[in-house]
């Protein structure tokens, strides 16, 4: 329980709770432990004559009472224009900025299935029309069309119960063009790349939707059944004249590292490198959208689990580039923060995985304003853990929310992701 102490009581470890708006004073966060006296030299710029403390989380004890006549004069207010003050309200504007970015991609991403549903008809009818068609939006993936990565990586998970195996092909397409960034591919190898991320599925077209869409487990007969779609895959893509590049992806996505995967039991560097990139990409998506929703990961347990569980099936040098491109928190993913906040990853920090930048839910905050931190900024402040959308009151989940649906992790299950 919350105590009240005097200003001049104030001292280094004791922790306290700022009934002050968040945009009226300097701080990240309106309950913290103060570290310094220049902490405590701010909070006397306040113009408060007392704050609120909590004797459990303090280290130590308030100074004692002074004796009438004896309390240090207080510093001058701190201006409007303070540089802690305006970093904030530049914060807001971030907020606002992130947002509309989200909204955007998410729009983009909508149209772009469409599309992909598109061309995926037409591959039979007009092949040549629908292969320039996706090598299009390929280079649009590769470009600039979705906006920013963070906010695209964030907005992933609008998935209609019809259209999930073309969301899926996508969702593939458009992590396995962001890895690619940074390996330094030619134009030509990128291209070939996209085109076998949003085709490496295509031979499930020809497997019964009944099999698709099954639920419970699949017997022998029928998983043999659903894996000869690497082989239908091929078996189309020749006859629509795909690039010997693009088979290959097809044909090789589900190989493993180790030789476990299928349907060659391919090892290593038998496994062409854009096969190892969709590999890792695809496997990533279906852990985090598998066909029964219950058994959805969250981003953060999805990497975890390809880690620690899988790391001999997969390329190292793909997973490295998947948690560059990523972080070890994924934008969109809700964590618990050790100083007992809640918090929504926004953007990720390549050289410094664990420390992204938050939106945080603060009680005393509108959403509209709320609160953005930078971990890297913040070196008192980690992540505790990541956290699963149903751990958290719907109060807190419609705060933070940067979408009108459901997060990436967040939603129905697909009838194919393979």
């Amino acid at each position: 329980m919350s105590s009240f102490v005097f200003i001049d009581q104030l001292r280094v470890g004791l922790y306290v709770e700022l009934d002050l708006p968040w945009m009226k004073h300097p701080f990240s966060f309106s309950s913290f432990k103060i570290k310094s006296d220049e902490q405590i030299r701010q909070l006397r710029q306040l113009g408060l004559d007392k704050v609120r403390y909590d004797p459990r989380r303090s280290s130590t004890l308030p100074l004692p009472l002074q004796e009438s006549g004896d309390a240090a004069p207080l510093p001058p207010p701190l201006p409007p224009d303070d540089p802690l003050l305006l970093a904030k309200q530049a914060r807001g504007a971030h907020l606002a900025n992130y947002r509309t970015s989200v909204a955007q991609a998410e729009q983009a991403l909508h149209q772009a299935v469409q599309e992909v549903r598109r061309i995926i008809g037409r591959c039979t009818t007009d092949p040549q029309s629908a292969l320039d068609d996706a090598t299009r939006l390929v280079d649009d993936i590769a470009g600039d069309y979705f906006g920013h990565p963070d906010a695209l990586i964030h907005a992933m998970g609008d998935k209609g119960h019809q259209d999930s195996l073309y969301h899926h092909g996508l969702n593939v397409t458009v992590l396995s063009l962001i890895m690619a960034r940074g390996l330094d591919l030619p134009t030509e190898q990128i291209r070939t790349l996209g085109l076998g991320a949003l085709f490496h599925d295509i031979g499930l077209h020809a497997i019964p939707s009944t099999l698709l869409r099954k639920v419970d487990p699949l017997t022998a007969g029928e998983v043999k059944l659903r894996q000869t779609h690497c082989e239908q895959g091929v078996e189309l893509g020749r006859k629509l004249g795909f690039p010997q590049g693009v088979l290959d992806i097809i044909a090789q996505h589900h190989e493993l590292m180790d030789g476990s995967g299928y349907p060659q039991q391919l090892r290593g560097e038998q496994i062409t490198l854009l096969a190892r990139l969709v590999e890792v990409a695809n496997r990533y998506d279906s852990l985090c959208n598998p066909t029964t929703p219950s058994k959805a990961k969250t981003p953060h347990e999805a990497l975890s689990y390809m880690f620690a569980q899988q790391a001999s099936k997969h390329d190292p040098q793909m997973m490295r580039q998947l948690i560059r491109s990523l972080g070890v928190y994924p934008p969109g993913t809700l964590v618990h923060l050790s100083n007992g906040a809640t918090a929504l990853v926004t953007s990720v920090n390549p050289t410094r995985p664990l420390k992204p930048v938050l939106i945080v839910y603060e009680t005393s905050v509108p959403r509209d304003e709320a609160i953005i931190i930078d971990l890297d900024q913040e070196p008192d402040v980690q992540i505790a853990h990541a956290l699963n959308p149903n751990q958290l009151p719907r109060s807190i989940y419609d705060y933070l929310c940067m979408r009108k649906h459901v997060s990436y992790y967040f939603g129905e299950g697909s009838p194919g992701n393979a």
